[in-house]
């Protein structure tokens, strides 16, 4: 199946090396040993039809080998022949129920037959086996998925996940199962209530996530008429406004949640920028200074506060914040825009060296980020 091509070319040579350690008490004999290198050689090599030739071969000259029946297995398995593969395995688990790897390629050709009961009951065993097998996790979500359990497969693609954070296929899969089982709570929520604050909220959560911020912004607030006392869902209705440039609606939402949370760092944060960017610094400079004190993100207040001291006349305190602020690891823009207010403080204070120096910072930080943006055209 093409869900599952993606991955079954990864899983399948790590656990080919497994044949060749020593796992049991004793090693096969040396020309056994010697057909089942070949055999993982020449699947190493993409040739599975020769491999499979070196693991029947392993087969008849150790019988009672689960190692050289796993072999196979894989062989068959990679050739097509789901229903081989299965027996294959199978005699391997009869031999070695304990033995790792069989589980999960037994679990991937039930899979492929449609047997999907049998291949989570499979996978399941080669987790137990192997807790922090990232594989067999990821397997285990796919075919849940596949069976129609998105709630069953979340746990074990957040394991996989937690095991390789950056591996493509586990976030794919993963983020189908989060949303198919956010998906059902809706409906479920929906068909209690069709006008409760909490559909009003997801669906502003939704509008939210595809950037269709005037539909946000009326469900957070339809939201808010059945709710009014959630500081969050004004949170969520300032941050629409604030996309939407509707600034004065903004704060008024902000002052909406602080009062219900009088010392939440987000919306004093968010509070302060607006009012140092919209001609209020003075106002915007206490808010942020509150802001600080509650630990809000450290280098956009540190910026900010800056801004704001030096509108207000207060060069010094605010070279002190825009310094801090580039040495809490900023995002460029920040970067940008601290080392550009710097270069402007410097030279009110008369301090022409430091001056330069931010303007000579900024001009390398612009260079930098044209050269990225023509490489990326060029790649492109």
């Amino acid at each position: 199946m093409h869900t599952s091509s993606a991955i079954r070319g990864r899983t399948f040579l790590p656990l080919l090396c497994l044949l060749f350690l020593p796992l049991l008490p004793a090693q096969p004999p040396a020309p056994v040993l010697q057909l089942l290198q070949s055999g993982a050689e020449a699947m190493r090599q993409g040739r599975p039809a020769e491999a499979e030739s070196f693991f029947q071969r392993a087969v008849a000259a150790a019988p009672q080998l689960p190692e050289a029946y796993l072999g196979l297995g894989m062989c068959q398995l990679r050739e097509g022949k789901p229903a081989e593969a299965e027996k294959t395995l199978s005699q391997a688990l009869t031999l070695n129920p304990n033995l790792q790897g069989v589980h999960l390629f037994l679990g991937i050709t039930q899979y492929q037959t449609n047997n999907l009961d049998g291949a989570i009951n499979s996978l399941q065993q080669e987790v137990k086996l192997q807790p922090q097998n990232a594989e067999a996790l990821t397997w285990l979500g796919i075919v849940e998925l596949g069976a129609g359990h998105p709630e069953a497969a979340v746990e074990p693609l957040d394991r996989a996940a937690a095991i390789t954070p950056k591996d493509p296929n586990v976030l794919d899969y993963r983020g189908r199962a989060h949303s198919l089982v956010a998906q059902q709570s809706y409906r479920a929520l929906t068909a209690l209530d069709p006008d409760s604050w909490r559909v009003h909220r997801a669906l502003g959560e939704i509008a939210s996530e595809s950037r269709q911020w005037d539909n946000a912004v009326a469900e957070y607030q339809k939201a808010l008429d059945r709710q009014p006392n959630s500081p969050d869902l004004y949170e969520a209705l300032a941050e629409g406004y604030q996309h939407l440039s509707r600034f004065d609606e903004a704060s008024r939402a902000y002052q909406a949640e602080l009062k219900l949370s009088p010392h939440n760092p987000i919306a004093l944060y968010n509070l302060g920028k607006i009012q140092v960017q919209n001609g209020d610094a003075q106002r915007g400079v206490a808010l942020l200074r509150q802001a600080a004190e509650a630990h809000a993100l450290a280098a956009p207040v540190a910026y900010y506060l800056g801004l704001g001291l030096a509108q207000t006349g207060h060069p010094d305190e605010a070279a002190t914040w825009l310094e801090k602020c580039l040495a809490q690891s900023p995002s460029e823009f920040l970067k940008q825009s601290a080392y550009f207010q710097l270069a402007r403080v410097y030279k009110t204070l008369g301090r022409k060296d430091a001056a330069q120096h931010a303007a000579d910072e900024l001009k390398k930080l612009k260079d930098a980020a044209a050269q990225s943006h023509y490489a990326s055209d060029e790649i492109q």
